[in-house]
């Protein structure tokens, strides 16, 4: 309702829609950012050199950025802005809260809609795509199940039903002195389904939980399109909430916080954009022929 000032999610959307201006630029940034990405693929099937990947992947990336820009301003995802909150209990906790949603129900059917949900559900169990390397969200740089007695990570799975089940994570930052910060943290994952009706409804609510006693420091890599490694400056989140909801009526919301230990004044539009981005991508991959 703070998102929405108050009408449905529906409402909300559909009035952004009426925009005709935004909207017609929208259409060229996700053309451009279309092009842009087939161009990079195409590369990297003809398996062409590292530099003129990356180099392609940096266009990509800029395209993308402007796609985001162009979604949060009339599209059918949007952010609040970054929200700060400074507590003080033992120590000073200084929370940074990230908030979205989207909207896919205009003009859909029921049974696109359900088709939609069952295809996100589906996204979101499948811990083996999470990762950016593995074609999944861009933020994350590391995803896997961890066992928390020996602290060894679990193979991927692409279907994780149990619930709850603990996980390492690890994020991609803003840039700090030159290098990138990749942010990591051992959190646990609670699955819930339900259905009310016709309403059909998923969350995952996830905390972060203090890791193994055996559990090695994590050497977090960011991996280009050329498949060249790069490091990053690697921090620890002891603090860390957040929230996936998604249901058959074509909404989905992603919610995280979490306490950074320190005030960051850089990095509010890396954060608004990394949500953004997560969003996105899992629309286009429940819109997206499997």
């Amino acid at each position: 309702m703070k998102l929405t000032k108050g009408v449905s999610a529906q409402q909300f959307f559909a009035a952004r829609l009426e925009d005709k201006q935004c909207q017609e630029q929208l259409q060229i940034v996700r053309a451009q950012f279309e092009s842009d990405k087939k161009a990079l693929n195409d590369l990297v099937l003809q398996k062409a050199d590292a530099t003129i990947i990356d180099h392609a992947e940096s266009k990509m990336v800029e395209s993308r950025k402007d796609l985001l820009m162009k979604t949060r301003q009339c599209g059918l995802c949007t952010t609040q802005d970054l929200d700060k909150k400074v507590v003080t209990t033992n120590k000073k906790e200084y929370w940074y809260l990230t908030d979205g949603s989207c909207y896919l129900g205009i003009n859909k059917s029921q049974s696109e809609l359900d088709q939609l949900y069952e295809r996100a559900v589906r996204r979101l169990k499948n811990i083996k795509k999470y990762p950016s390397k593995n074609g999944g969200f861009r933020a994350l740089l590391e995803f896997n199940e961890i066992d928390m007695d020996s602290g060894e990570l679990l193979p991927p799975t692409d279907q994780v039903e149990h619930s709850p089940f603990y996980a390492f994570i690890g994020v991609r930052g803003p840039v700090a002195l030159g290098l990138p910060v990749g942010f990591w943290y051992v959190f646990k994952n609670d699955l819930i389904e339900k259905q009310t009706g016709d309403l059909k409804e998923f969350i995952i609510r996830f905390e972060s939980v203090k890791k193994p006693a055996n559990f090695p420091t994590p050497d977090l890599k960011i991996q280009s399109a050329s498949g060249q490694l790069h490091s990053t400056i690697q921090k620890e989140l002891t603090l860390v909430q957040g929230m996936w909801y998604v249901n058959n009526q074509g909404y989905f919301r992603y919610y995280t916080g979490a306490d950074f230990g320190v005030n960051i004044p850089f990095g509010i539009d890396f954060a608004l954009n990394t949500l953004l981005d997560t969003l996105l991508t899992l629309t286009e991959d429940s819109t997206s022929a499997e």
